[in-house]
């Protein structure tokens, strides 16, 4: 069967196109724009008409695809900026106006489909953690196999970090500190309260650490294929992060890899994961594709296993 996996995050809206049978996911499409739907929802408790307009148009050209596959089902989810909007009603129908049926995916629905793909798929042979660093929310989990021991999501990503804490470009080193400070307690409180031990292997999803590879690489064209995988090191993270802090944006939207619209959000998605690296003691982080989208695919898949 042929399906869409659809999510609209805080930060980007992206979209896969797959045949699934007897359990696998075989991916025929996938793209994603960042569109900004929960740009300043923490701030109002709102979403702005301007995110609305920016997401509904990115899925009127997601429809055009659908079509273009001859795709049978979609399934489409929304994450924290709909949980926490006022207006998340007013969203879902112009969405739902488009022939889209949209869910609202809780927290630990999020994690446990990331955590799920990514085990899947590695196998490691030791205990794991996915980390998926979003725009308004980050879901950790932690797991032995494909049991779920432990999982969080805390109510920050790169969209909430920039917003509360860097005022300016390049940001000031108070900033800096201040963003590094906060981020440390809210990850070793994550910690202790998941009993984490070594050994454990460390999978990343999400914009920023697929950003380090591509910019590690100068990709001018994003390959989905050499980036899956990919052993980024915590120096590399230390040597992006040292150079998106020290210029201005219009600086960083020419670096070759870097996706333009996330030109500003990089800086607290790097921070982020500098700090991971730190408070849990690793030394890389393996760069996953196998994001949300491929954990809703993976889950049609064994639906369609079991008949």
């Amino acid at each position: 069967m042929r399906i869409a996996t659809i999510d609209i995050g805080t930060n980007s809206t992206r979209i896969l196109i797959a045949e699934v049978k007897d359990g696998t996911v075989e991916t025929l499409y996938k793209t994603g724009k960042v569109t900004r739907l929960g740009q300043g929802v923490k701030q109002t408790g709102y979403i702005s008409k301007e995110s609305m307009e920016r997401t509904v148009a990115a899925l009127k050209e997601f429809k055009r695809k659908i079509e273009e596959f001859s795709v049978e089902k979609v399934v489409a989810v929304t994450t924290e900026a709909a949980r926490l909007a006022k207006n998340a009603d007013e969203f879902l129908k112009q969405v739902k106006a488009l022939g889209i049926d949209i869910e609202i995916l809780s927290d630990r629905e999020e994690a446990e489909l990331v955590y799920i793909a990514n085990v899947s798929y590695f196998k490691p042979s030791v205990p794991a953690i996915t980390v998926d660093l979003g725009g308004g929310s980050t879901e950790i989990a932690y797991g032995k196999g494909e049991e779920l021991i432990y999982y969080e999501s805390l109510k920050f990503g790169v969209v909430v970090l920039l917003e509360k804490f860097i005022k300016s470009a390049p940001p000031a080193k108070e900033e800096l500190l201040s963003l590094e400070v906060f981020i440390e307690e809210q990850l070793k409180g994550f910690k202790k309260r998941a009993g984490i031990e070594f050994p454990f292997e460390v999978f990343g999803v999400g914009g920023t650490i697929t950003s380090v590879v591509a910019m590690e690489e100068a990709m001018t064209v994003y390959d989905p294929e050499k980036v899956h995988g990919y052993p980024v090191t915590c120096e590399l993270i230390d040597k992006w992060y040292e150079r998106v802090s020290s210029v201005s944006v219009e600086e960083r939207k020419k670096i070759v890899g870097l996706e333009e619209g996330r030109a500003d959000v990089i800086v607290p998605g790097l921070a982020f994961f500098k700090v991971f690296c730190r408070v849990f003691g690793v030394k890389k982080i393996t760069v996953s594709e196998l994001g949300l989208l491929y954990g809703l695919a993976l889950k049609e898949a064994k639906r369609c296993q079991k008949g």
